[in-house]
Parts: structure tokens; sequence; C-alpha cells
């Protein structure tokens, strides 16, 4: 009847009076296709309001490492990931303006054993919670610029 499910009611026609539904819509309304119900609407946005609040509050607060610290201590790295954050090796990533949390994340990843690398299995191990917020201040403040070729 109303499509292959027996039993189903068709869906309210859009663009006619409706009541009892918290919204009226007429013919006159400016909108082709008016919204079912206005309230939900509303509701939606003050949901996607309070979660977006919820989870900034919830969320952990970002590493506070000091830029100037973790320069020294970047000296280690350079060999891979250069002074400057761009990888001197093929196996090695660019870590240069990546975000400060996620190279905590991923420093304590290879600390914990959770993410496996040979070479930086070995040489986080030396690293202090501390060493690794400067580091990652250190190469999460580097700008990286991108020229388009002529």
């Amino acid at each position: 009847m109303y499509g292959e499910f027996s039993g189903v009611f068709p869906p309210p026609a859009r663009g006619r009076v409706r009541e009892g539904v918290g919204f009226v819509c007429s013919r006159n309304d400016p909108h082709p296709n008016p919204p079912l119900f206005k309230v939900r609407e509303h509701a939606c946005a003050l949901g996607g309001a309070v979660a977006i609040s919820l989870l900034l509050a919830v969320a952990p607060a970002s590493a506070a490492g000091d830029i100037v610290a973790g320069r020294k201590k970047a000296a280690a790295c350079q060999t891979c990931h250069g002074l400057d954050g761009l990888s001197k090796l093929p196996d090695a990533p660019n870590i240069a303006g990546d975000p400060e949390d996620y190279l905590v994340r991923q420093l304590t990843a290879f600390k914990k054993g959770e993410r496996k690398n040979e070479m930086m299995s070995i040489v986080v191990q030396a690293l202090s919670e501390k060493d690794v917020e400067d580091l990652a201040a250190y190469y999460a403040a580097i700008e990286v610029t991108v020229k388009v070729p002529q």
C-alpha cells in the first residue's frame, strides 16, 4: 500500500497545516519544505552545544611543555627527525607542526610498548614525562610553510 511494508503509515505531508505537533506551517510559509517539528530544531542545537561543552570540560588539558627546553632535548632526535622536524631518513616521519597532544600520546605509546619501532622503543625509554612534554611542545611550535611550484 505505502511502500513494501504493510501497516506503515505514510509520512506526514509537508507544506500543509498540521495541528498538535508543536508547529503549524501553512502554504504561506516562505520555506519550500518546512521542518516537521520546529521544537526539535531548537533541541538539536541546544543538545549540540551541551555536547561540545561537555567534551571540552572532560577533554584532558593540553600538555604544557617548555619549547626552549624541548629545543635543547631535540638534539637526540635530530639524527632521524631533524632539528627542524623534517625527516632525514625515509622511515622516520616528519613531525614538525604536529599537534602537541598527538606527539605526547605517540611518545607515551612508544614508551609503554603500545606502539613499536626498533629505534623509538630504545630512545624513548630515557625520556621523562617532562622531556616528552618539552619535545612535543618544541616540535608542535615549528611552523610548516608550503610554496606552490611555479
